[in-house]
């Protein structure tokens, strides 16, 4: 069982199987991307190895302790095993402040012939979310603006890091707005970078500036509305990403 874990950890950080020791480190700093991350530990499922809350798992030991059923919380015998669903992989640490905010290359989302049965869409995204974005004339680009969204919230309020992510749904108004319940979303891309924007809108709304807070509460703003610097803040993550994509071509 390790030496294919080894096998399938050294395909997504890049790290030689047999350089790959227990204090190896595998977490978000060892690979390109958060989604890279997700596709490791999807791959890890795919092939009987799921991995519960691997969002704080560190190195190489971590995850061989998680995989054989040991909580590092609880240093008990989880269901991890039985569960085959993974949460929220972001290891900043980071306390919720009410806002967040993600960019991802469209290009680490990975391929398939079939959306609905791969691994990896699977367990990130729900199945009308999957029906949504395979009708979108770029699918791997609404993907990965709902995989952005999906962080983002995350990083709005770390409460939702424990949750599977494929339950943090983002779903669609009529005229195409991403909504999630509680929060307000702004989703864009190029056609390289997706962004998103996520901000607090219920009872989990605690940390905001002053300004936002007293448009949550329906205050006057001085003459700044909270839709307003929504706008504004997902324009310049928008012309922020165009400018990444620029830089790399």
């Amino acid at each position: 069982m390790e030496e294919r874990i080894k096998e399938i950890v050294s395909l997504y950080t890049k790290i030689p199987a047999e350089q790959i020791g227990i204090s190896t480190i595998i977490d978000r700093s060892s690979v390109n991307s958060s989604i890279t991350l997700h596709r490791m530990y999807a791959k890890l499922a795919e092939e009987g190895f799921a991995v519960r809350d691997y969002w704080d798992i560190k190195n190489f030991r971590d995850l061989m302790e998680r995989a054989n059923g040991i909580s590092k919380n609880q240093g008990e015998i989880s269901d991890t095993l039985q569960t085959g669903v993974p949460s929220y992989s972001d290891t900043s640490g980071r306390v919720a402040d009410g806002i967040g905010i993600d960019i991802e290359e469209i290009g680490a989302m990975p391929e398939t012939d079939d959306f609905r049965e791969d691994a990896f869409y699977k367990m990130h995204f729900s199945s009308s979310e999957t029906a949504y974005c395979i009708l979108q004339p770029e699918p791997l680009a609404s993907f990965a603006g709902l995989f952005a969204a999906k962080e983002a919230i995350i990083k709005a309020d770390n409460n939702y890091k424990k949750k599977p992510f494929h339950m943090i749904e983002i779903e669609h108004t009529e005229a195409g707005k991403p909504f999630h319940p509680d929060f307000q979303l702004s989703i864009s891309h190029t056609k390289t970078t997706a962004v998103a924007v996520a901000i607090s809108s219920g009872q989990s709304s605690f940390g905001l500036h002053p300004l936002l807070q007293g448009q949550l509460q329906g205050k006057p703003a001085r003459g700044f509305s909270f839709s307003n610097l929504l706008v504004l803040v997902s324009l310049l993550l928008s012309a922020f990403a165009i400018y990444l994509a620029w830089k790399r071509n």
